[in-house]
């Protein structure tokens, strides 16, 4: 899945920290500005699959 985060600095950081504790990151993006908008940045976050886990008997 691709995610777009459009924001400031500080709410892009905040925004990808608290997806990284939800879902596996595969790939981010350069930070970009948007234009004609001061102070706005924008990025896109691919997710990765879901991780497998082993089920021991």
């Amino acid at each position: 899945m691709r995610i777009r985060i459009e924001g400031t600095n500080a709410e892009v950081a905040y925004t990808i920290s608290k997806l990284r504790a939800i879902l596996p990151i595969g790939q981010i993006s350069p930070i970009t500005p948007v234009g004609r908008r001061p102070h706005t940045w924008r990025v896109f976050v691919r997710t990765a699959p879901k991780r497998a886990r082993r089920w021991t008997a």
